[in-house]
């Protein structure tokens, strides 16, 4: 059988089609004896076959004689689906803005508790495409130790995306590293063992133990006086 399925075509219309080549001419009898479908799914997938350009047929003494198109009609028939596609891209270019407006309008408040490093990654990727500037409480341990190669790779997708951002960070951490937001220093007492990300209206905590866990909390409000903290530590920072 001529592998069509990749094409686009099921497995029942590819059946259908193949039959007809090895056939030529003939009436859904033949193909019906042929592929071994129901008589039904045969003429429903003729019907497709039809549609799609693949298929013609002729009526003589009022029986229908199916035959294939010529092979040129695949190629338009992907022409015809590309052309489908380029449509879709357009429109949905078109309608994204609509969209994300009514997001911004009806703004979403919850609490979400995520276990896991897959879980965890998922929600940093989020953060790699922040619209506003990342405020860290960092523990300067936690995710080095616990994300292994993922740490270095999501400090480069910050980077590369420009999201700016700033850390607060205990005075007896040392890094060698070089990261894509301004570090200041504060005394130990101030750092938390867990690492909390504060970007859009949204706060993330990650409490870096055997069994990971990150809470993310949606909410301006909260967001906001996490914001204030920050800035009060940040001015009395080094």
């Amino acid at each position: 059988m001529i592998e069509l399925k990749r094409l686009g075509l099921t497995e029942n219309e590819t059946k259908v089609y193949s039959a007809l080549l090895e056939l030529g001419s003939c009436n859904a009898g033949k193909i019906i004896k042929k592929t071994k479908l129901h008589r039904n799914i045969v003429y429903d997938n003729l019907e497709k076959l039809i549609d799609k350009g693949l298929v013609s047929y002729i009526t003589v003494k009022g029986i229908k004689r199916f035959e294939t198109t010529n092979p040129i009609e695949l190629k338009n028939y992907i022409e015809r689906q590309k052309q489908d596609i380029l449509e879709k891209e357009r429109l949905v270019n078109e309608i994204l803005p609509q969209i994300e407006k009514k997001r911004e309008i009806i703004e979403r408040e919850d609490a979400s508790i995520f276990k896991g490093k897959k879980a965890i990654i998922n929600i940093l990727e989020e953060i790699t495409e922040s619209k506003t500037e990342i405020l860290i409480f960092a523990t300067g341990w936690g995710m080095k130790e616990t994300m292994g190669t993922y740490y270095k790779q999501w400090h480069l997708k910050l980077k590369q995306n420009k999201i700016y951002g700033r850390a607060l960070l205990s005075k007896k951490t040392k890094l060698e590293e070089e990261f894509p937001y301004k570090m200041r220093y504060i005394s130990e007492e101030f750092i938390l063992p867990a690492t909390i990300v504060i970007y859009e209206n949204k706060v993330l905590n990650i409490i870096w133990k055997s069994d990971l866990m990150g809470i993310l909390i949606v909410n301006k409000d909260v967001s906001d006086s996490y914001r204030k903290w920050f800035e009060v530590l940040w001015k009395v920072s080094k």
